[in-house]
């Protein structure tokens, strides 16, 4: 009976990190790039820092490059409503809005940005790794 119990206590602790992965979209974004980001930047490395736009790499989208005075390479991993989260891959290591507009970021903690722009545009960056970070832009 005992072991019965452990293995209904191990399938609920399962099933609860599959809900967490699956429902918080910071954690899905992390966990990409954290199993994904050598791979990344080995192709980028490969295609001189330009994927195909709208390439989809391990099951996500390369969204677009977007150049400035600091290019990014962004992947969209969910949305929801009218808000988008993902992530980017900075060769710079320097901190971008969305889609590398020109609106401002203002520092808000250690390694996290906010951003506004015209009516209710507003998101958020925070670093994840050397020169990978995490985005939620809502419009």
């Amino acid at each position: 009976m005992k072991k019965r119990k452990w293995i209904w206590i191990g399938l609920a602790v399962i099933l609860v990190v599959s809900v967490i992965l699956l429902v918080n979209p910071q954690v899905r974004t992390n966990l990409f790039v954290r199993l994904y980001h050598d791979d990344i930047e080995e192709g980028l490395r490969i295609n001189a820092g330009v994927p195909a736009n709208d390439a989809v790499l391990f099951g996500y989208k390369y969204v677009n490059t977007w150049e400035g005075e600091h290019s990014m390479v962004e992947f969209l991993i969910t949305t929801r409503g009218d808000t988008y989260y993902g992530c980017y891959y900075s060769p710079d290591d320097v901190p971008l809005a969305f889609q590398n507009t020109e609106a401002e970021l203002n520092q808000c903690g250690h390694d996290s940005w906010k951003w506004s722009a015209e009516g209710d545009n507003t998101g958020k960056t925070m670093k994840i790794m050397e020169h990978w970070y995490y985005f939620e832009a809502s419009f």
